[in-house]
C-alpha cells in the first residue's frame, strides 16, 4: 500500500500531482536541487508526500530537512507514522543530525515531528527550528 521511491530530479507531472503549481513548483524545483537526496511516499501509485535532505556542504554531518504533504497522508496516518520512523532511522545514519523549521500553528506536524525525537526552539512566532539527532 504504502512504498518510497528514491526522487532524482524535479518532475513537472509528480509536482501537478501533489498540488503544487506556479511559484510553488519553483520552490519544490530549487528545494530537490539542492537536496543530496530525496525521495516520494505514494499510497499505491497516488504521491502522498516528498521530502528531501539539504545539507550546507559535501562533507556536513548535518542536514536541512523540506517535507511537502497532501491529504493522503491524513488519510493513512497510522501507516504514515510508522514509515515515518522508519525512514527517519535510515537518514540518521547518514546525517547524525536532522535539522529543519516548523510552523507550529499545524499542530499535527508538530506533534508528529515530536513523534519523531524533534526538539524545538523557544523562539517567539509561528516558525521555529527543530533538531532531530541520532541517539
Amino acid at each position: 500500500m504504502i512504498h518510497v521511491e528514491p526522487l532524482r530530479s524535479y518532475d513537472a507531472r509528480l509536482a501537478e500531482q501533489v498540488g503544487v503549481a506556479g511559484e510553488q513548483a519553483v520552490t519544490l524545483f530549487k528545494c530537490i536541487s539542492m537536496s543530496a537526496k530525496a525521495w516520494v511516499g505514494y499510497v499505491d501509485a497516488v504521491p502522498a508526500c516528498m521530502w528531501g535532505l539539504v545539507p550546507p556542504t559535501l562533507l556536513s554531518e548535518r542536514a536541512y530537512l523540506w517535507l511537502l504533504t497532501t491529504d493522503l497522508v491524513g488519510e493513512h496516518k497510522f501507516c504514515f507514522v510508522r514509515h515515518s520512523q522508519m525512514e527517519m532511522k535510515k537518514m540518521l545514519e547518514e546525517y547524525p543530525v536532522i535539522v529543519g523549521d516548523c510552523d507550529v500553528r499545524h499542530r499535527d506536524t508538530k506533534n508528529w515531528l515530536e513523534w519523531l525525537g524533534a526538539k524545538f526552539s523557544t523562539e517567539p512566532g509561528p516558525y521555529v527550528s527543530f533538531t532531530i539527532a541520532r541517539k
